[in-house]
């Protein structure tokens, strides 16, 4: 079957897996994800049931010496158990369109984190393994001597070599971490309610979703990003709440903080070398930084009546008016970036570079939550099946906010010698109905997030690894976000936008329209990164230095941002009494590991200028890539690095290639506005 005939496939697949939401009737014909105990909310409770029986039967074999294989074959499968279950409730409880759903899900995720910790916290467990070491040392390879550490590491970081009692408030803090998490998460995203005298003087629906960054009017951007980056008395709470239990189950586990606790399998190692690379980040971009900014003050200079000091509201709408005038108003480019071609461009890349292929199916009612979604089955070499992708496109209140991927199963290998398929599920936010792909055009910018979160996918899709724990994107969180950032890169690239972008009657973007928009988006590149340095090292000082001061009411996390940002940005004026950070929803999964992002960026920017930047679309490099990715986590993420590059990766090298990339893409010159 051709490509156009699996896309219109998957069109007429959506309309009819959305029919029974329509008549307002669900009836499903299959569990979700194909867990037949899941047809309806009622049974995640069977779930938990069934997942904590079956672990303990495993448990019962590890501990009373029973496996008739490795023990850490026996460990993985336990770690199978539970986290096959406990991420498809957490993908179900942020991405459900029906709300008994996602509730039984929050309810089910509950359970699997007590089970998990109370695991994790079991003398015995760890004992058994630890043994198994010496034990079985004869017949252990380098991949299993890795991942039983791993999971040893668990263990320790859980305090499993605490008293019985301060066992009990690991899994306590832990509970009230996932809690509190949750809260700030959910407060992150709630919109502001405007009052009708502000609503009518600055022209504003009575619910503010966005700080409105775009508006034209320079009274309209300051209030309303004060507005809905206002200090919130609750989030504080939150926040200080959550960093206070994380600094106690740190201190608990023998570290300094949580901070120190976060970084023992990063690719940088340790609390001091994160710092010292956000430091060099941050001096090695501020030049350029200072240069982009003279430029921003003079376009405000022309559009104002009188001179006007540069505000952070003024940031994203100056950067907007600079680049349309710069190289062009770029919205007409969204008729190259139909959904379907990008659907289809994708797979090309895939194709050149992996030898993978897509089939697009129709779901089964109940597979997966009603809504706009397409089902992906990815193949290799044509007839070898790697896994699933469901793609949610549509944009809902009832989904977690933001394009993000949901890891539902991992790879790994069966006892058969065959390989557990992955499921990954990605969201985005493209359309509130239930339009075809063909009749989805998206921005560059909601492209180029399509790319970044395929890449994810594809990390999970190419893992073929012994071990779950050690799948696809389990590994280190920086060495995690390299595919995403890789892709855009790709993306990014001349030769491949011009493949990918066309119109539907097959023309490709033209080489001046492609050159505007790269340029146009790597426009103020060192702007970019010295505010994700700056999000960044607020998240690694809240976590650690400050830790103590914000748990004893001492230092409030609005002073701490507040202090990061001006020395960042000294001529760059603080909104009065703005809290953007209490919106800042990644301080909950990437907890002292936010600078992951810059160190990821750094790393696939060293990728793709060594393998990728002159043959884009070399199956050569491609399947060298490949080869690194599959791995996972099973070797550290330094050593998975020298393989794509030749040599070990070091703070300078990372902070370097920032600084070079920041350097080239300054915009040193003015525009008339």
């Amino acid at each position: 079957m051709s490509r156009t005939a699996f896309l219109r496939s998957c069109s007429s697949s959506l309309r009819n897996s959305l029919r029974y939401l329509q008549m307002g009737n669900y009836a499903p014909e299959k569990g979700i994800f194909g867990e037949e105990l899941l047809k309806h909310p009622s049974g995640f409770k069977l779930l938990n049931e069934k997942v904590r029986k079956r672990s303990f039967e495993l448990v019962d074999k590890i501990v009373n010496r029973k496996c008739d294989k490795k023990v850490v074959e026996v460990f993985d499968d336990l770690s199978n158990e539970i986290c096959s279950a406990a991420d498809l409730a957490e993908c179900v409880r942020n991405m459900h369109s029906i709300k008994e759903f996602s509730t039984a899900a929050e309810e089910s995720m509950k359970d699997f984190t007590e089970l998990v910790e109370s695991l994790n916290t079991r003398s015995d467990l760890y004992k058994a393994l630890k043994d198994s070491l010496e034990a079985e040392s004869s017949s252990l390879t380098d991949i299993d001597k890795r991942t039983a550490l791993l999971f040893l590491d668990d263990f320790e970081q859980a305090g499993v070599n605490l008293p019985q009692t301060q066992k009990c408030e690991y899994v306590r803090l832990s509970k009230e971490i996932f809690m509190v998490g949750s809260e700030f998460t959910h407060g992150a995203e709630l919109p502001v309610m405007v009052a009708p005298f502000y609503s009518k003087m600055y022209r504003v629906k009575r619910h503010l979703y966005s700080p409105n960054a775009l508006a034209v009017s320079r009274s309209t951007r300051q209030w309303s990003y004060s507005t809905y980056y206002s200090y919130n008395e609750e989030q504080e709470k939150r926040l200080r709440h959550l960093i206070t239990c994380r600094h106690l189950l740190a201190q608990l586990t023998g570290f300094q903080s949580y901070a120190h606790r976060a970084q023992q399998t990063s690719l940088l190692g340790s609390y001091e070398n994160a710092h010292d690379f956000l430091i060099e980040v941050i001096k090695s971009c501020q030049p350029a930084a200072e240069q982009e900014l003279a430029v921003l003050a003079d376009v405000l200079a022309q559009v104002e009546s009188k001179r006007e000091h540069l505000c952070e509201s003024d940031l994203t709408y100056l950067c907007m008016l600079y680049r349309e005038n710069a190289f062009g108003q770029l919205q007409h480019l969204s008729r190259y970036f139909s959904f379907s071609n990008l659907l289809k461009g994708f797979e090309l890349i895939a194709k050149r570079l992996y030898n993978v292929s897509f089939s697009f199916l129709t779901p089964i009612a109940g597979e997966i939550w009603p809504g706009n979604i397409i089902k992906i089955n990815v193949f290799q070499d044509k007839n070898e099946f790697l896994g699933t992708i469901y793609i949610d496109i549509q944009d809902r209140q009832t989904k977690t906010a933001g394009d993000c991927h949901f890891t539902v199963r991992c790879s790994k290998q069966l006892d058969d010698g065959s390989y557990q398929t992955p499921i990954v599920v990605l969201s985005l936010s493209l359309t509130k109905g239930l339009e075809s792909i063909e009749n989805i055009f998206l921005s560059p910018h909601q492209a180029e997030n399509f790319f970044h979160e395929m890449g994810h996918a594809m990390h999970s899709m190419l893992a073929r690894t012994q071990y779950q724990h050690v799948a696809g994107t389990r590994c280190s969180t920086d060495m995690a976000e390299v595919p995403s950032n890789l892709m855009e890169y790709f993306f990014n690239n001349i030769d491949v936008l011009r493949e990918i972008a066309k119109d539907n009657h097959g023309r490709p973007i033209s080489v001046e329209d492609a050159a505007s928009l790269i340029t146009s988006r790597f426009a103020f590149t060192s702007l970019e990164m010295l505010q994700q340095a700056v999000y960044s090292l607020f998240d690694l000082e809240a976590h650690g230095g400050n830790a103590e001061g914000i748990m004893n009411g001492r230092v409030s996390t609005a002073d701490l941002y507040a202090s990061i940002w001006s020395v960042v940005f000294p001529n760059v004026k603080k909104e009065t009494s703005s809290a953007w950070h209490h919106r800042f929803a990644h301080l909950v999964p990437y907890g002292a590991k936010y600078y992951s992002y810059l160190v990821a960026r750094a790393a696939a920017s060293l990728i793709w200028n060594t393998r990728f930047r002159d043959y884009p679309f070399s199956r050569e490099n491609g399947l060298a890539w490949a080869k690194v990715l599959s791995k996972g986590g099973s070797l550290p993420s330094a050593d998975l690095l020298n393989s794509a590059l030749g040599y070990w990766p070091t703070v300078q090298n990372l902070a370097t290639a920032l600084k070079e990339e920041a350097d080239q893409t300054c915009q040193r010159s003015a525009v008339s506005v």
